[in-house]
């Protein structure tokens, strides 16, 4: 099995542009952090965070979420690649 040049630019692109968007929500939420008020609720709270960071906290579990479902994608394509070969 050959690993093409074209796959391995895809794969860091791809990397890349996951890191960046955890940097970016992390960067964002770091607002929050600097103007949490207790008197709004519980720290990490919906209800203790304006609506841009709640817009940006769930936008992050639902990229935890996406990733997940990725690896375990790319886990299955290479068991069924793996069994295919052994038969």
């Amino acid at each position: 099995m050959k690993i093409s040049n074209k796959l391995i630019i895809k794969v860091i692109s791809f990397i890349i542009l996951d890191l960046l968007v955890f940097i970016f929500c992390g960067v964002f939420m770091m607002g929050y952090d600097d103007f949490y008020n207790e008197s709004q609720g519980e720290y990490f709270s919906l209800s203790s965070m304006k609506n841009q960071y709640k817009v940006i906290w769930v936008f992050y579990n639902l990229w935890l979420v996406l990733n997940v479902l990725l690896i375990l994608y790319v886990f299955y394509r290479f068991y069924k690649k793996m069994i295919l070969k052994k038969i």
